[in-house]
């Protein structure tokens, strides 16, 4: 359990034990450096907060693509010396167009835009445009959540590797269908995205880019567990446009900001309020919120001597209206219908992945070494 559940859960439960007030804050929650070299750091931070702000207030066109590299360059323009990602999506989206021209299609018709960018998950085919071979996109089982490093996650990394997971992959074929000129929506399950589009008739489908397969809500609800009051918050399994992606990419760049240097109350606030502001529903800004004023209420408590919760109306006013708020906070969290992975659940997906790993390997050892993988 993440130190911000397990502190919301003592609040909830009137546990929070007290720790030593002397020395420096030693709780479980680590916050980011300040001084010349933060503001060094926080630079390319703040210029990707810029640009999807900018985007959301009009400012600057809405555009998917542009928004993904923006939130993605702070973690990858020190390792990358490749091409950029705007450039790698061009090429992808060549390969789409001339694959459903090889098959007699009409790439102007956003269905077959669809079944091109989703052959791109599922099939094996010659690259009408270099003659190569193209293998489809695979899910990536090492640190698929960008535990252990940020970068895994991002479309620029599956761009350049064919490996991704549900984060990056999605968000590929959403920035494919905008190059092509096809609609797409962005849509949650909990601890999960996938995709959803329409057909000739303007019936929904689901497509789900891990394995490059249709699936059905009913499927989808139940995989996930997702919660009744989930789908009447339009929390989880609904469809996701451009501008509430974009505000998204806020929330993720002020989560993964907190993973990669800890928390910024400045910063992050920034970057949740304006998402939120546009995107109300968004079961991963609200916890990310909740978080960061966990973490920064904590901090306050170690500075004001770390008084017991129940003394706080008679020695600390406004501590006490903070974690009033803070209760409120969970209160509403839980009324959208948040649904945590379980341990039983994340121990029964763990071992899936870790089964398919071992398989997808025993079948790569039996086959002959690939040529190395190019850039697409």
């Amino acid at each position: 359990m993440a130190p911000a559940a397990h502190f919301a859960d003592e609040i909830r439960n009137g546990t929070h034990s007290t720790k030593s007030t002397t020395g420096t804050y030693s709780g479980p929650f680590r916050f980011a450096s300040t001084g010349t070299p933060a503001a060094a750091r926080d630079q390319a931070f703040e210029a990707a907060r810029t640009t999807l702000v900018r985007m959301l207030d009009g400012r600057e066109p809405l555009h998917l693509g542009n928004a993904i590299e923006a939130m993605e360059r702070p973690f990858l323009e020190t390792t990358s010396t490749h091409a950029s990602l705007g450039e790698l999506l061009d090429q992808v989206a060549k390969v789409v167009r001339a694959h459903i021209a090889s098959a007699g299609g009409d790439a102007s018709d956003p269905f077959m835009v669809h079944w091109g960018i989703q052959a791109l998950y599922r099939d094996t085919f010659v690259d009408p445009t270099t003659g190569r071979t193209w293998t489809p996109l695979h899910y990536d089982f090492d640190d698929p959540n960008g535990e252990e490093d940020i970068r895994k996650v991002t479309v620029g990394k599956l761009l350049l590797t064919g490996e991704g997971q549900c984060r990056s992959m999605p968000l590929l074929y959403l920035a494919l269908a905008e190059r092509l000129h096809a609609e797409a929506y962005l849509a949650f399950a909990p601890n999960h995205s996938y995709v959803k589009f329409r057909d000739g008739t303007g019936t929904f489908h689901n497509f789900e880019t891990t394995n490059g397969r249709l699936a059905s809500d009913a499927w989808l609800a139940g995989s996930g567990h997702v919660r009744t009051e989930g789908i009447k918050s339009r929390v989880y399994l609904d469809t996701v446009g451009t501008r509430r992606v974009v505000a998204h990419l806020l929330v993720e760049l002020a989560a993964y900001y907190a993973q990669r240097h800890g928390y910024d109350a400045h910063f992050m606030e920034q970057c949740l309020q304006r998402a939120l502001k546009e995107y109300p529903q968004d079961i991963h800004g609200w916890m990310v919120l909740s978080n960061l004023r966990t973490a920064t209420f904590d901090h306050a408590l170690w500075q004001a001597g770390q008084p017991a919760l129940n003394d706080l109306e008679r020695l600390r006013p406004d501590l006490a209206e903070r974690l009033a708020d803070l209760k409120a906070l969970y209160g509403q969290i839980d009324r959208l219908g948040y649904a945590p992975m379980t341990p039983e659940l994340y121990a029964r997906w763990r071992s899936s992945v870790d089964a398919a790993k071992e398989e997808r390997l025993r079948k790569a050892l039996a086959q002959p070494l690939p040529p190395s993988r190019i850039v697409r």
